[in-house]
Parts: C-alpha cells; sequence; structure tokens
C-alpha cells in the first residue's frame, strides 16, 4: 500500500532550481547537444530500460479532464543498433526486451496505436519528426531522431494532448536546439545479482561483499556527475544529492539519521557492521517526485538499483506527522542492505504494515513518537463497536483472509493495512516478539525472506510488459505472478514461524487480548 504524493496545478513558475538558458548542453552518451526548456527540472534519467540518459520534467502539473493531472516530461534517449523482435514475446506474454528507436519506444514503452513519422531536419541534424498518439492514456508524444552510425538518438517531450500546442513553442525551441557532438558510450552499472547467474548460489558473505561492491560504484558515479541543479554532500550513513532548499535538506538528513539510529537500537541484528553506500535524493516538490514516478513501475519511496532513498519537500505535509516517507525510506534502505531479495519477496502484509506503522509516526527533531494513526485506530474501534474479535495472527501473517485470486484477475487492494500495522507495533514497541519466544523475530523474517528468495527463485513475470497487454495475457501473467507470491510466503514462513497449531492458538489469544487493552 504506497501512495504518489497528491499534485496540484499551478502557476506557470519554477518551483526548483532552473536551467539556465546557455548554451546547448552536450550529452556524449546520445551523440547530441541540446537545450532544455527554461524552468524545466532534470531527474534522474536511469528509466524505460536504459533508453533514457537525460531526463526533464516541467515545472507544472497540467490538466486534462479525461485523466486528470500529468507533468511534461523531455527525455534524451538512444536507442543501440540491432536487437532481436523474436525476443519481445516469450510463452505468450510481452517482455521488457530493450527498445530499438523512438517509434519502438512509443508503441512498446508508451502503448501508442498510432505514430506518424516525417523526415524533418531539426537544428544542426536531419532525421526524423515522430508523433504518437491514440494512448490509453490522454498523452501525445512529439519527438526529433537523429541517427548515428551504431544507433539512433532522440529528443522527446510527452505531455497532455491538450496542451501540446500550448507548449509548441518550447518543444519547437528544443529541437531547433539539437547539436551533433560525438557519440561515447556509457556502461550502465547493472546490479550484480540481476546480471551473475550464480548470484543464488554464492553464500551469504560473497553475495554482501558484491552487493557492497556495487554499491560503492553506483554511489561514487552519482556524486560525480549529479543532474543539474542538484547539490552533493556527505553525510553520516549517505551521500545526499539535493535540489531542495539547504535549510528543508538538512532537516530531512537529519530526521533519516534518526530514524536509522532508531533502527539500529530496535532491529540490531540487521543493522550490524557498516551500512552499505546508499544516496538520499531530495526532490523539491511533489510535482517532480511524480514525475519521477510516473516513468517508473515501482513506487516504492527507495529504488534498489540506484541505491537511492528517495525524499520529497511536501508543503501540504509537513510538520511532525508528515515525515513518514522518510522513515519508510531508512527501513527499504536497510532491508535492501541486508539482502538485495527481501524487498522484492516481502508479502502483502508485512510490506503494508511497515507502510502504515511508519505513516503514523511523529517525528519532532530527534524525538520519536509511535502512535497510533486515525487509520489504524479507526479500524481497531470498528472491531470493538461491532464485538468482533480482530483477524486471526496467523490469517494475517499467512494472508489467508484475502488469498491470491485463483482465476488470473486482478485483485484488490491489500484491504488489511491497519490490522497489520497493528501487528507491526506489537512486534516492536510491545510483546509482540515475546510472545513467539523470539526476541528477534523481525529481524528474523527480514532474513528468511532473502534466503527464500534466492530459494524459490525471481519472479518469473518481473520482465513482463504490461503496457498494452490484453487481458487473456494479463490474467495468464497474473496466475504466474499469484503462484510465485504463494511460493514465496509459504517459503518464508517455514524458515521464520514454523510452529505447531497449539502453538499458534496460545500465542493469538495474547495478540487478541493486545488489541483489547491498548488503544
Amino acid at each position: 500500500m504506497r501512495f504518489v504524493s497528491s499534485t496540484l496545478v499551478l502557476p506557470f513558475l519554477a518551483l526548483a532550481a532552473p536551467l539556465a538558458a546557455q548554451k546547448p548542453l552536450p550529452e556524449p552518451r546520445a551523440g547530441l547537444a541540446f537545450q532544455p526548456p527554461k524552468g524545466w527540472t532534470e531527474l534522474p534519467a536511469d528509466c524505460d530500460r536504459s533508453a533514457t540518459v537525460r531526463l526533464f520534467a516541467g515545472p507544472n502539473a497540467l490538466a486534462s479532464k479525461k485523466e486528470g493531472t500529468h507533468t511534461p516530461v523531455l527525455r534524451v534517449m538512444y536507442f543501440a543498433k540491432g536487437g532481436d523482435s523474436s525476443k519481445d514475446t516469450v510463452d505468450g506474454l510481452p517482455r521488457t526486451t530493450p527498445f530499438r528507436s523512438l517509434e519502438d519506444f512509443a508503441v512498446r514503452g508508451l502503448g501508442a496505436k498510432n505514430v506518424d513519422k516525417a523526415v524533418q531536419k531539426a537544428g544542426g541534424v536531419d532525421g526524423q519528426r515522430i508523433t504518437g498518439s491514440d494512448f490509453a492514456v490522454d498523452h501525445v508524444l512529439i519527438g526529433q531522431t537523429m541517427p548515428l552510425p551504431d544507433g539512433e538518438a532522440a529528443i522527446c517531450i510527452e505531455v497532455l494532448a491538450n496542451h501540446a500546442d500550448k507548449l509548441k513553442k518550447e518543444i519547437d525551441a528544443v529541437f531547433a536546439s539539437i547539436e551533433p557532438v560525438n557519440f561515447a558510450a556509457t556502461p550502465r552499472l547493472s546490479p550484480p545479482w540481476r546480471t551473475d547467474a550464480e548470484w543464488a548460489k554464492k553464500d551469504a558473505a560473497a553475495r554482501t561483499a558484491a552487493h557492497r561492491a556495487f554499491a560503492e560504484q553506483v554511489v561514487a558515479a552519482a556524486a560525480k556527475a549529479p543532474e543539474t541543479g542538484y547539490k552533493v554532500s556527505k553525510h553520516k550513513h549517505w551521500t545526499v544529492l539535493s535540489v531542495a532548499d539547504p535549510a528543508y535538506t538538512k532537516k530531512a538528513t537529519a530526521a533519516a539519521e534518526t530514524a536509522r539510529e532508531w533502527l539500529a537500537k530496535k532491529l540490531p541484528e540487521l543493522a550490524k557492521g557498516e551500512p552499505l553506500p546508499a544516496v538520499i535524493r531530495v526532490f523539491d516538490n511533489t510535482i517532480q517526485y511524480n514525475a519521477y514516478l510516473a516513468t517508473r513501475l515501482n513506487t516504492r519511496e527507495y529504488e534498489q538499483d540506484r541505491r537511492e532513498l528517495l525524499l520529497v519537500n511536501d508543503r501540504d505535509n509537513g510538520g511532525s506527522t508528515g515525515w513518514g516517507q522518510t522513515l519508510r525510506a531508512v527501513l527499504w534502505n536497510l532491508f535492501d542492505d541486508v539482502d538485495a531479495g527481501v524487498l522484492p519477496a516481502m508479502p502483502r502484509w508485512f510490506d503494508n504494515g511497515c507502510w502504515e506503522f511508519l505513516r503514523s509516526t511523529k517525528l519532532d527533531g530527534k524525538k520519536l513518537e509511535f502512535f497510533a494513526g486515525d487509520v489504524e485506530k479507526g479500524r481497531i474501534d470498528y472491531y470493538r463497536q461491532k464485538d468482533q474479535a480482530m483477524p486471526a495472527l496467523w490469517d494475517l501473517m499467512q494472508e489467508h483472509m484475502q488469498p491470491s485470486p485463483t482465476d488470473g484477475t486482478d485483485e484488490k487492494v491489500w484491504g488489511y493495512t491497519p490490522e497489520c500495522s497493528r501487528l507491526m507495533r506489537w512486534f516492536l514497541l510491545h510483546d509482540g516478539q515475546a510472545a513467539f519466544q523470539k526476541p528477534t523475530l523481525v529481524a528474523d523474517y527480514v532474513k528468511a525472506l532473502g534466503a527464500a528468495y534466492w530459494k524459490v527463485g525471481a519472479d518469473p513475470t518481473a520482465d513482463v510488459s504490461l503496457v498494452g497487454i490484453g487481458e487473456a495475457a494479463r490474467k495468464e501473467r497474473n496466475g504466474r505472478f499469484y503462484k510465485w507470491r504463494d511460493a514465496m510466503l509459504v517459503a518464508t514462513n517455514d524458515v521464520a514461524v514454523p510452529l505447531q497449531p497449539d502453538t499458534w492458538r496460545a500465542i493469538n489469544e495474547k495478540w487478541l487480548e493486545f488489541n483489547k487493552t491498548f488503544k
């Protein structure tokens, strides 16, 4: 249960450090130089199956009656020559193979059903003007390509269809600024667990060493070449890249440090030794943050492949109760340090329980207050008013109350987040772990997740593309995912909580009693 921060339609003004209208910016990875629109903010660009090498967001979330709000984004892209289209579909399911051209990106990446092409010169280069339309969403893609000896470079802007004409001058100015420069390919830093076929066979020490080496490389690369407008600083546990003002950056970093210190005391088994290098990425506002998330499939507050904790200066959600995102980012970072398999393996009850537990936590300076939020209290009060018992402990931890659909249909949003938040509260702040006679139950569960992930194997649908997927293929994909997820849960519970029925019933009585008396 992870939410994207709300966006607002704001006046046309830059909410972050604007990009100065100077000479075109050289981008050797795409073999061109270009000038982004004035006031647009640069974002991390490792997205779109690594085709996008630079990414920029407009200063405003624009509105559409058909879709709501969307922030226009500008992509600078490079597509390597070659590629095997026969691998785009495997076992009847579309796969996330590398894009081969801007046209291919418009169709397979964004779902355009119509692509118009016309030979056109832009700036100092000859190429094609590409217009993608008829998306599932109310968007239009306008791009300019440039042929390269080993592939194709492109600049494109994705915007709500009803705002394309309003941005025409800015779009045309970007295309007019294109100039060729010497192309220089830059190898992408890929996580070793995604490239090493023998990763699952390595022992824990070897995996940790390789994980640390990758973390050092990716953090050093981020600090060496930060995006335009981001300032780099070094703190106790993290390298900080921030486009927000210094006061908020300092406050957010201090909040992250406080959260890390608390977790190290509460879960010392997970925080042993020197943490792996990581980056705190601070966005200046929710418009930037949501534009960034729109280019990605994962909305978690931590980017595992980039080792980045994602924080945002949300001016509509401040004060001592506005630090849930920061607290969660630190927790996910800690879990990832333990084992790269933990985050993708987390079951619904554990993931959502952690999310809500930290969402309702107050942070005032260095003081953490773990009070139950209105969502959690409201659900518990409902059971009390109806004189109903809370869901049984084993039903929550084994997800019996909301089993995976058996017909491959899309599942409903997890419906027991408040109960799972209460369960995490019982474990971390009260006598829940002691009830299991396991004072390290939560830490043991996290470690079990990593072990189970490498035993069961990675999600077999992780490389399935959902863009434009048909109903039958979607059900097939869902069915394979549910089967894998259920196997992961069983494997984890068999290691972390292999209890007999009588033991479960005894612990459940303590769980129910806790909820009768705790407010």
